[in-house]
């Protein structure tokens, strides 16, 4: 299923753990394949839990592994960064992006690749920033931020340990009009957060999605993997 709004950012959703679509897999975890129109570059947030099945998802879409520059990895649970051994495999010169806490165990386990740890908010690519770091010192996380140029926002977010809430205010931040939320909400329940957000693609660890698909039910999105949002 492909959603038009814009042409600046196409997420394709290459893991989770809910639905599917035809040809594709599922598994546990989350991932999602971001083709940037602004800077004509391929990029993963989150590797999903085994890499042959979001390799197997990446392939489905006609993209090879080779094409991603860069990784964005949320938080270091193996839902979210156990695929990324796989992709390492094939393309060792990939830029990965993780909290700050994080980085001294991703450098040794990816010796070749460019790692950098984020803790403050930091463009990563063309209109396509990180949040910073968020959480404490067990669990850091953090989500991503597309920016449109007609100054949309679109959240991607891996589980929102910290609380989607947070996530959420920190966006504001780069612009007002957030357009969408998508990927892991964990135990998310301040359900005002999302009063005025067109898309609410909840899905993988979001435990309270009934109550959240019932009360934004024009806005809510199923999520499954193989479909595609342009924004």
């Amino acid at each position: 299923m492909k959603s038009d709004f814009s042409n600046n950012f196409e997420i394709k959703i290459v893991y989770d753990d809910i639905c599917a679509q035809p040809g594709f897999l599922m598994g546990f975890g989350f991932s999602a394949l971001i083709y940037n129109n602004l800077s004509k570059t391929h990029l993963l947030f989150d590797t999903g839990g085994k890499g042959d099945i979001l390799i197997h998802n990446i392939n489905k879409f006609n993209v090879k592994v080779s094409e991603i520059k860069k990784v964005i990895i949320s938080h270091n649970h193996y839902d979210h960064a156990g695929g990324l051994k796989e992709i390492y495999q094939i393309n060792h010169d990939i830029k990965i992006y993780v909290p700050l806490r994080d980085i001294k165990s991703f450098i040794k386990a990816y010796p070749e690749a460019q790692v950098q740890g984020i803790s403050e908010m930091i463009e990563v690519d063309k209109n396509l920033f990180s949040s910073g770091q968020f959480g404490s010192r067990f669990l850091t996380e953090q989500s991503l931020f597309l920016k449109t140029e007609k100054n949309d926002l679109i959240i991607i977010s891996g589980c929102a340990h910290p609380g989607l809430e947070a996530f959420i205010l920190k966006g504001q931040t780069i612009s007002n009009k957030i357009k969408a939320v998508i990927g892991g909400f964990h135990g998310f329940r301040d359900f005002s957060f999302l009063e005025g957000i067109e898309f609410v693609g909840a899905c993988h660890c979001t435990q309270k999605i009934r109550e959240i698909k019932q009360r934004f039910s024009e806005q809510f999105k199923d999520i499954c993997v193989g479909d595609s949002y342009l924004f």
